[in-house]
């Protein structure tokens, strides 16, 4: 299943190294992502992507591209079908093709109300554009894969930050790489607020191994 930008071959696994630069140190972590069996839900084939903090993703690929259309967590009886399907890339695989999904704040968080994590209160349409078809992503190690689509996510979330500056538009930025016959392989995400009520930063993932 799945595409030359995004495999869905099951029994491929992944080893993300990911780091963070934030305003409240975080410790680096290692994310596993384990393509399942093919399953069926809602009566369509779709591939099963596991993620080692104990979500599977449930993936319909088509000539139209690859989108999410449901959600299970390891506690889960059964799948959760996600309200309208989330893109993950959409054809065709050129520069400018775009489409939008709903995405939450990653790294946002209150100093001092809780929930501390926005991603529990705040959602926020996201702008995905496919800026390059032809990037090549070099590796920690010094790997180097390519061609690569890069995608570039973009959306604002209205917040009231701080007393002098009142409410802001805070930018959500997400870039993504998709290597041919890799799939994800890079991942970076910025989430930046002026200094006041609330902290922020920058995620960054990408393939270990």
């Amino acid at each position: 299943m799945g595409n030359e930008w995004f495999p869905l071959r099951a029994g491929d696994e992944q080893a993300l190294a990911v780091s963070y630069q934030t305003d409240e140190p975080r410790e680096p972590e290692e994310w596993i992502m384990r393509v399942r069996e093919p399953s069926v839900f809602q009566d369509q084939p779709v591939a099963v992507r596991h993620h080692s903090a104990g979500v599977s993703y449930y993936l319909k690929a088509d000539e139209l591209g690859v989108r999410r259309v449901a959600i299970r967590t390891d506690i889960d009886d059964q799948a959760t079908p996600d309200e309208e399907p989330l893109w993950v890339l959409k054809a065709p695989y050129a520069v400018g093709s775009e489409w939008t999904t709903t995405t939450v704040p990653y790294l946002l968080q209150r100093k001092n109300e809780h929930p501390r994590d926005l991603k529990y209160t705040h959602r926020a349409q996201m702008t995905w554009r496919i800026e390059s078809v032809d990037d090549t992503v070099t590796l920690a190690n010094g790997r180097q894969l390519g061609p690569c689509l890069r995608v570039v996510g973009l959306a604002r979330l209205n917040l009231y930050t701080d007393p002098v500056n009142g409410f802001s538009d805070v930018p959500l930025l997400s870039r993504e790489w998709y290597c041919k016959g890799e799939g994800l392989v890079k991942l970076e995400r910025e989430e930046r607020v002026p200094a006041g009520f609330m902290t922020g930063g920058k995620l960054m993932a990408e393939l270990a191994r």
